[in-house]
């Protein structure tokens, strides 16, 4: 009996890391927040009657803080005024987080011109909630909660056509049910179409970073080595690129941050390609299943501290370390960046997200020399599974953090 069960186990696993995998690896033009903004908004007219009266939008302040200062996707401008006039004039439900995809200068006059029908503001709330109206002849309300693209609520004059609770909560739990040890099993032996998804976010990825550093004033073409890929990918994406990015646990750049780096080092060692995906794999897998913990949007900077952490595991890999130095090096990262603040979406956060990658070549280094961050420095833990469960204490004691900010952002 015993052996007949095992695989039966095993095969649950595997079932559960692709499901996480596909459900936190998705394609988006611009930052995410705007981005599911925007999707609201083109959900909403899908069932709006007559002319547009109005647009009210009301969020988390997380989603609020994220999206103030962050280029619109194909504009020069910012601000979730535009998002929504955009995606009201051009923007598909069909199209999910590629709602800015057909973006054109003539639809921006356009959307300058209706901004003053959007009204935005902002409630005390700390997960992920969007909820808008949109008011015609009739009434229409999209609610997006937990993830950028979970469409949980629309209600059309008064009438409830959709309520699910199949919420991205339950999708994050699952990610709790594994561990780092059968994330790197499975990593061993993937499935084909999760490895051509990861040749396709590499391809992304390393295309916008590739831009960016081709584009004058961009913050990469000053800075050195490897680091200075993904501090370009993740500038020009906050500059509002019109360009396609593979995000990976609700963001994109989180994405750049985990892929670019092992991505750039594979190249360089000249490892196969398929070590080269496998490590490009075990980096996302292992920012999703941090994020699990601290949250799709935290006050936490998740490209400088969490990819990073999956970027030094896939590093690592490629250089043939044990288990054992994977775990080390994750826990050398979160252990050093975590204290790594968000405030806000904007090009800075190329800067964060080359430190982070910094921090992920020197603490492979660090774990492939047989060197861990001790037990009982600061919050570091024993084992990395530890670590990462008290990262979730620390994110949630960070509550005023992002109330707070917001005060300051946009103000010199």
């Amino acid at each position: 009996m015993a052996v007949f069960e095992e695989p039966i186990a095993v095969g649950k696993i595997r079932k559960i890391i692709r499901d996480i995998f596909f459900d936190n690896v998705k394609l988006s033009y611009g930052c995410t927040e705007p981005v599911a903004v925007g999707l609201s908004v083109a959900i909403a007219k899908d069932y709006l009657k007559g002319e547009l009266n109005r647009i009210e939008i009301l969020m988390d302040r997380n989603t609020y803080k994220n999206g103030l200062e962050v280029g619109i996707p194909g504009t020069h401008l910012h601000g979730f005024e535009i998002a929504a006039a955009l995606a009201y004039l051009i923007g598909k439900s069909e199209f999910g987080l590629e709602v800015f995809k057909n973006v054109t200068g003539e639809i921006v006059s356009k959307a300058y011109e209706m901004k003053d029908k959007v009204s935005v503001k902002y409630e005390n709330e700390i997960r992920l909630h969007i909820k808008t109206k949109v008011v015609g002849d009739n009434e229409v309300l999209v609610e997006i909660t937990d993830s950028h693209d979970n469409v949980s609520r629309i209600v059309v004059d008064g009438n409830e056509i959709l309520n699910t609770q199949s919420s991205v909560n339950f999708k994050k739990e699952g990610a709790k049910a594994v561990t780092l040890n059968e994330i790197f099993d499975y990593v061993q032996k993937p499935d084909e179409d999760v490895l051509e998804l990861v040749r396709k976010a590499t391809e992304y990825n390393i295309e916008i970073s590739e831009i960016g550093l081709n584009t004058d004033g961009n913050f990469g073409r000053v800075l050195d080595g490897i680091p200075r890929y993904v501090a370009a990918g993740v500038d020009q994406r906050m500059s509002g690129a019109l360009l396609p990015v593979m995000t990976v646990a609700g963001s994109g750049n989180q994405g750049i941050s985990c892929i670019v780096p092992v991505s750039k080092v594979a190249d360089d060692l000249g490892v196969s390609q398929e070590k080269k995906e496998k490590a490009v794999l075990l980096s996302i897998l292992v920012t999703i299943y941090v994020k699990a913990y601290t949250g799709t949007l935290t006050p936490i900077c998740g490209a400088g501290s969490i990819a990073s952490a999956g970027a030094s595991a896939g590093i690592v890999f490629l250089n043939d370390g044990s288990y054992e130095q994977i775990k080390n090096a994750i826990n050398n990262v979160l252990a050093t960046l975590f204290g790594m603040t968000c405030d806000g979406a904007k090009r800075s956060c190329s800067l964060k997200a080359s430190i982070g990658t910094q921090m992920a070549l020197n603490s492979a280094k660090l774990a492939l020399n047989g060197t861990n961050i001790p037990c009982g420095n600061g919050f570091a833990a024993r084992d990395v599974e530890e670590t990462i469960r008290r990262l979730e204490v620390l994110t949630n004691s960070l509550g005023n953090f992002d109330e707070d900010v917001i005060n300051f952002i946009g103000h010199c």
